[in-house]
């Protein structure tokens, strides 16, 4: 069963688009309940553009519309620099990734090259293969090991030479 129609005031203009929304979301609701739409002299009366009343003052639409324009300006202006903002730091980032990649890639380098230096350091310096070079080429260990001490000012034999502290000249 569908409902008669009821008178709606006029509408200002700037209401206009909901009254024929809300008239249509109605003529849907009744063609799904199965009945009939209105004819057209049945519908709200007013549905239509109704005339400018001179008791409704019309919106201010050119006010709106610097408003929007302002709104977008100032949106714009806010936006704009936080947007450059955040790229330039991603920017940033992956540059300082990339010298991060590039020293942790230098330190595994250089770690590499101490540890065979360390090797060959403890190869060259053992005790062992130092004896051997010295053998091989010439040299020998000493007969007599003799410390000298400068300290109480007395004079002591060179090292091999005579002895000046004995009475017999230094010849043993």
């Amino acid at each position: 069963m569908s409902v008669p129609a009821r008178r709606v005031p006029e509408v200002p203009d700037w209401l206009d688009g909901e009254v024929a929304r809300a008239e249509r979301a109605r003529e849907a609701s009744e063609r799904r309940g199965g009945a009939e739409p209105l004819e057209r002299e049945q519908r709200v009366e007013g549905a239509g553009r109704p005339p400018h009343s001179p008791d409704v003052p019309p919106p201010p639409a050119k006010r709106r519309r610097k408003h929007q324009v302002g709104f977008a300006i100032v949106s714009a202006i806010l936006v704009a620099p936080m947007l450059f903002g955040i790229v330039t730091l991603n920017a940033l980032l992956a540059q300082m990734a990339f010298r991060i990649d590039e020293a942790d890639r230098r330190i595994e380098e250089l770690s590499d090259e101490h540890l065979s230096l360390v090797h060959e350091q403890a190869q060259l310096s053992a005790p062992g293969r130092i004896a051997e070079w010295a053998r091989r080429n010439g040299m020998r260990l000493p007969d007599d090991i003799r410390s000298l001490h400068a300290s109480d000012g007395t004079l002591s034999a060179p090292a091999g030479g005579p002895d000046p502290s004995r009475s017999d000249g230094g010849q043993r």
